[in-house]
């Protein structure tokens, strides 16, 4: 897989999650990384977020109260084609078909399975993943 440049951090980032701790993990570790953080806890909040600010990335969990997680990135995709999306779960892994397809057909522009670490949201934000990121 090709070698990606390094990104500078984002200023605002949109973090989608029902999970109220998670907000506040990823939170603070994108807020040690220089980023404002607006954080949502379901699909239609973050669809009018998009609609009304433009984020650089996202992160969305897969499974959301009110929609499916891969649903919810076709719809932000739409709002803003350009926008890098990492999705985030407890229950699916990289190597899951789900989500292996939706990375071939870069839908999605990386993955991170719950529990992960700080410095892999980190290298998401920044792209200096092994690969699994793209710009």
């Amino acid at each position: 897989m090709a070698s990606f440049a390094t990104l500078p951090a984002p200023e605002t980032v949109l973090v989608v999650d029902d999970d109220q701790d998670m907000c506040w993990v990823l939170e603070i570790a994108l807020a040690g990384l220089g980023c404002a953080v607006t954080t949502v806890g379901s699909a239609q909040n973050a669809i009018s977020s998009v609609a009304g600010l433009d984020f650089p990335i996202a992160f969305v969990d897969a499974r959301l109260p009110d929609m499916d997680g891969l649903r919810l990135i076709e719809e932000l995709r739409r709002l803003r084609p350009a926008m890098r999306i990492i999705m985030i779960s407890g229950y699916y892994l990289e190597d899951d078909m789900r989500i292996s397809e939706a990375m071939r057909a870069c839908e999605i522009d990386g993955f991170l399975a719950k529990p992960f670490q700080i410095d892999a949201v980190a290298a998401a934000v920044t792209g200096k993943g092994n690969g699994k990121y793209r710009p």
